[in-house]
């Protein structure tokens, strides 16, 4: 008489499956998968509605400029010439938001980035030089520890993380408002401090910020009083905790008694096999 066929290897046996014990793990894991994928879907949901809603505001902006052109609204040059202003804007604006999307996209899939070795410390230079000379009017500090400061990863992506989080205080944030960046090793990590002094971030928005399409116009602070535009996407900085997390480190804020205070920890080069 031939030997019953053996489960293929990974398989719970049978008999296992056909006792209570069993039956009820199979549902329990049946249960949790249709849990994770309804979570998924609705986030799915979430984001496309959120990513509509924004692309829609520049559209909307840019075809009624479009019609008062074409109708002859704008008669004079100046008047022209402010509304080719703010459709140039909302343009940019638009393309903006594609590339933040396209982006979270390819880091929600998984796709590699580039993995070389990158120096923080010119990488923080070259950036906060860019910054003052954007925003000339703001003081804009930069200290840096005596240590080496190599990690490994896409140095456009870690590129575009301080440039976001110094964007956030320049759009956030009065002019007065200083900002001061700060490179240093604790261990196997290196950080990057980005801190203002300017009106700072409740502490029940500390998560809420990095979640996508979060808009700062729902904090309680007095940005808007200062005069301080709000032009950013909601996606600035879920990009940043994206392109952080995808290179093995961690964003947060850190408790501060004025301004914000954004701390970025990825692994030391020295830890990592090239």
């Amino acid at each position: 008489m031939a030997a019953p066929a053996s489960s293929p290897a990974g398989d719970p046996p049978a008999e296992t499956c056909r006792t209570p014990a069993g039956l009820r793990a199979m549902v329990t894991l049946v249960e949790e998968e249709f849990n994770r994928r309804g979570k998924a879907e609705e986030r799915l949901r979430e984001f496309l509605t959120a990513a509509s809603h924004e692309l829609r505001t520049p559209l909307t902006t840019i075809s009624g400029y479009a019609q008062l052109v074409r109708l002859g609204a704008l008669e004079s040059p100046v008047e022209l010439d402010a509304a080719m202003e703010r459709v140039q804007q909302e343009a940019a604006r638009m393309t903006l938001l594609i590339d933040e999307l396209l982006l979270l996209a390819r880091l929600d899939h998984g796709r590699p980035l580039e993995r070389v070795r990158v120096d923080l410390a010119r990488l923080c230079s070259e950036v906060v030089a860019d910054a003052r000379v954007c925003a000339p009017e703001r003081v804009i500090s930069y200290t840096v520890q005596l240590d080496a400061h190599e990690v490994r990863g896409d140095p456009n992506r870690l590129r575009q993380v301080l440039i976001n989080l110094l964007y956030n205080v320049r759009s956030h944030t009065p002019p007065e408002a200083s900002v001061r960046v700060e490179l240093l090793r604790d261990g196997p990590w290196q950080v990057i401090d980005v801190i203002d002094d300017g009106p700072g971030i409740p502490q029940e928005f500390h998560e809420c910020v990095f979640e996508r399409f979060f808009q700062v116009e729902r904090l309680p602070h007095q940005a808007q009083d200062h005069g301080v535009p709000h032009s950013g996407t909601g996606l600035g900085l879920s990009v940043v905790a994206a392109i952080v997390e995808s290179h093995g480190g961690t964003v947060r804020i850190e408790p501060s008694e004025r301004g914000a205070w954004f701390r970025v920890r990825l692994p030391d080069r020295a830890l990592i096999s090239l």
